[in-house]
């Protein structure tokens, strides 16, 4: 069995004001795990202990109890470092600088060589989405372009664990696409990523694996598939629906939407086959047939409430 990328196992921080005897507890006894090759969204409120977590994987901070693993190494340790790329949610640069000369300043932290940097940078700009702007200066840069530099200097040593805070934080719709495109490349490259995002529209797209942390405790974790279930209702869409067909279905309990796609019904799954047949044999065309499941959205407000208490 593979030794999974990270390793949370029944970790406590709690911060304490010393001067005031006052103590937050961050974190109570949260445990789960990333496989290799996963790609898996941490998920929480403002405030549920996001970055708490993130900093105790980097190494920047100390669990007060609990076993932590990254790469199979404790954090901190030089050897899990190495095979880690980092993107803090406010990706600091010097804005007078160009993306292959920031790109080389971190290179040289990362313990390359000015060969080995040479003929990686082009390559990682083009993965980026980013080659052709190497003369112009960071300052003049998109949000989502600074975004996609963050993730370059992210992938400079090669890692094979990704960890992404907030990687579309602020981003216009571009941009996400950006980012959401470089992040399934990464994915396709069997790269591990452990990514937290606010935007669960774009995480649903991505990810394989959810974990759902709320006020330090974990609230749930599992797959996407697991997660969100196959759904108990079914969407119909077909090209139109003959009016004397609508009575049989608001007794099927339909609920029903046209637009200019065509007509959408939709129903328990037991009647799909029955809503099928009625518009077969009404001359209607069945254009798709697709099963509904809840989203991540609905998902997350169902375990975490809006006053941020989970359900």
């Amino acid at each position: 069995m593979a030794t999974p990328a990270i390793e949370f196992k029944d970790v406590t921080k709690v911060y304490r004001k010393r001067f005031r005897g006052q103590e937050i507890c961050a974190l109570t006894n949260v445990s789960f795990e990333v496989a290799p090759a996963d790609v898996c969204a941490f998920l929480g409120p403002n405030g549920a202990g996001k970055t708490t977590s993130i900093s105790i994987l980097m190494g920047f901070q100390f669990a007060d109890f609990g076993e932590i693993r990254v790469l199979g190494y404790e954090p901190g340790d030089v050897r899990a470092k190495k095979g880690i790329g980092f993107l803090p949610e406010n990706f600091a640069f010097y804005k007078y600088m160009t993306a292959p000369k920031l790109l080389r300043f971190h290179a040289k932290l990362a313990g390359l060589t000015e060969p080995q940097a040479s003929s990686l940078i082009p390559d990682l700009l083009q993965q980026v989405k980013l080659n052709g702007y190497e003369q112009l200066k960071i300052a003049k840069y998109s949000r989502g372009m600074v975004q996609r530099l963050g993730i370059a200097q992210a992938l400079l040593s090669n890692p094979d664990l990704v960890i992404l805070d907030e990687p579309t934080s602020g981003l216009d719709p571009a941009g996400l696409k950006d980012v959401r495109d470089t992040i399934m490349s990464l994915k396709n490259a069997g790269k591990t990523i452990f990514l937290s995002s606010h935007i669960l529209s774009e995480v649903e797209q991505i990810c394989d694996r959810v974990i759902i942390i709320d006020r330090g405790r974990l609230v749930r974790a599992g797959t996407l598939q697991e997660m969100l279930g196959p759904g108990d209702h079914v969407e119909i869409v077909a090209n139109q629906l003959p009016e004397q067909s609508m009575p049989a279905m608001q007794e099927m309990g339909a609920h029903i939407e046209q637009n200019a796609r065509g007509t959408h019904i939709t129903v328990a799954m037991g009647r799909k086959r029955e809503v099928a047949e009625l518009l077969w044999n009404a001359g209607s065309e069945v254009i798709s047939i697709n099963p509904v499941r809840t989203s991540l959205e609905e998902l997350f407000l169902q375990l975490v409430g809006g006053d941020g208490k989970a359900a």
